[in-house]
């Protein structure tokens, strides 16, 4: 039997599962999860990515002891986040965390030497502070050793596919979501690195996604019996791996994917650049086949899961089913959150304080208990999805076809029938897994089991069911969402 293995890094943990194709369908064989915990030492927040690869290779060797040889292998992640490699390839220094402090106001010091909307015609993407290029700025302006010792700089999926093959190169998606390469996604922003003083030695080969960087080198592959499988460059970028598998996705559909944070888009044919995709904060990225994502991104369970936390420690351990529950029973919110305020996007264990500071600023009313909290928030990020999909039909000027809500989020029935309910029209909700999915259809492309985008999105359509989330509310979300406009809280 030739299966695959899908890795997925998300911020709060990893999921990993192997699965082969039937000629119809995608069947799953099984699974393996685990945590990813950042680790803070000396004032700096750092990824544990020795951690987070060893619990890969317990993965491998979970499904290899199983299965025996694996044909393939595919990684994708979070963006933003890499390391340096010096001359002997060997990592310099540990993985910095995207909300790591060294960024703190270096936004505003890189664009005194090339304007925000500089960097948005020259690489179609709009940064925030947590993105690759400011990190990179940042190690500039402190004159880091590191940088000056750094051979190669490889992106998080493409390190770790490093760590399994011993080989080098960038996956196109990935870099796409850095800042750092041209708005045609075609190859790296050269400009922007020689305004910024980056130095270019540290850049790599481009490979497109579906491609095969190597095989699994042989001390690995004994030790965890999947052999010498080979490791696809698989869509690196885990929003853009989502959108892949879609069941049925087509042009001018949207795309809402929900974890820690909402990635909602559509695809297109080319970037789209120009004043107004500007003004609205979109983004452009690289999906598979050389599409072009147009999408949003903001804070969603991030804000969520801070406040689970810091419950936790006051001795109320909710589950997510016990959140959902609490915010179900709230009838009448009318508070509503900026998701990309900074300072509710800053680390820290306060996060129900600067909820509370940010409603006395935009003088609305406070909030009473936990079930008032978590609604708040699966009200704010239903609204601010209407905000940006009512602007992105505005600057494309289209009105999109059939709305699907992927990932962790879609199981969850209540802020579904919340974006249903604000949007004013039916959502299809599923794939709970869809990152994973996405990337382990690339695979099965890169294999030569599935043909283009339409034929992995058939094959997907027939592996995984959607539910329908229809329209059912009282509440006039125009009018909010006006109010909203005017008080600058979308």
């Amino acid at each position: 039997m030739n299966y695959s293995i899908a890795i997925d890094l998300g911020a709060s943990g990893g999921k990993m599962i192997c699965a082969y194709f039937d000629g119809s369908q995608v069947n799953v064989l099984d699974e393996y999860r685990f945590n990813n915990i950042p680790v803070n030492f000396l004032d700096n927040l750092y990824w544990d990515i020795f951690g987070l690869y060893k619990e890969i290779i317990s993965g491998l060797t979970k499904f290899g002891k199983k299965f025996g040889q694996a044909e393939s292998i595919g990684i994708d992640t979070w963006g933003a986040s890499y390391g340096f490699l010096d001359i002997k390839g060997r990592l310099l220094e540990p993985v910095y965390h995207y909300r790591d402090d060294r960024t703190i106001g270096v936004l505003k010091e890189m664009y005194n030497i090339i304007p925000k909307k500089e960097v948005f015609d020259l690489t179609g993407c709009q940064c925030e502070r947590s993105y690759t290029l400011p990190q990179l700025f940042a190690t500039v302006k402190d004159k880091e050793r590191s940088l000056e010792l750094a051979d190669k700089m490889l992106l998080l999926p493409d390190l770790l596919g490093y760590f399994l093959t011993g080989e080098i190169s960038t996956e196109r998606t990935i870099a796409g979501t850095s800042a750092l390469l041209e708005a045609s996604q075609e190859g790296f922003c050269r400009t922007l690195f020689d305004k910024l003083n980056i130095p270019t030695k540290i850049l790599t080969e481009i490979v497109d996604a579906g491609s095969a960087k190597g095989v699994v080198i042989d001390s690995t592959a004994k030790k965890t019996g999947i052999n010498k499988a080979k490791v696809i460059s698989t869509v690196g970028h885990d929003s853009a791996a989502a959108v892949v598998g879609i069941p049925n996705f087509k042009k001018d559909d949207l795309y809402i994917s929900i974890g820690t944070n909402v990635s909602m888009g559509t695809e297109r044919n080319k970037p789209c650049i120009n004043d107004e995709f500007y003004n609205y904060g979109f983004k452009n990225t690289g999906g598979l086949k050389r599409k072009i994502i147009l999408y949003k991104d903001f804070a969603a369970f991030w804000i969520v899961n801070e406040l689970k936390n810091e419950w936790k420690q006051k001795g109320k351990d909710y589950s997510y089913e016990d959140l959902i529950k609490l915010a179900i029973n709230v009838k009448n919110n009318n508070s509503f959150i900026s998701l990309e305020d900074e300072d509710l996007n800053s680390v820290g264990n306060n996060m129900q304080e600067k909820i509370d500071d940010y409603l006395i600023k935009t003088r609305q009313n406070s909030l009473n208990s936990d079930g008032e909290y978590i609604r708040c928030i699966f009200e704010s990020i239903a609204l601010k999805i209407k905000y940006c999909k009512d602007n992105m039909e505005k600057s494309i000027g289209i009105k999109f076809n059939d709305t699907y809500v992927i990932n962790g989020g879609s199981r969850n029935e209540l802020l579904n029938q919340l974006i249903a309910d604000v949007l004013d029209k039916p959502v299809k909700a599923g794939m709970p897994n869809a990152t994973l999915i996405g990337n382990m259809l690339t695979q099965f492309y890169a294999n030569g089991y599935l043909k283009d985008l339409d034929d992995i999105r058939f094959a997907s359509s027939k592996s995984f069911d959607m539910k329908y989330f229809i329209p059912n509310s009282s509440k006039n979300w125009g009018e909010i969402l006006d109010i909203a406009i005017n008080k600058k809280i979308v």
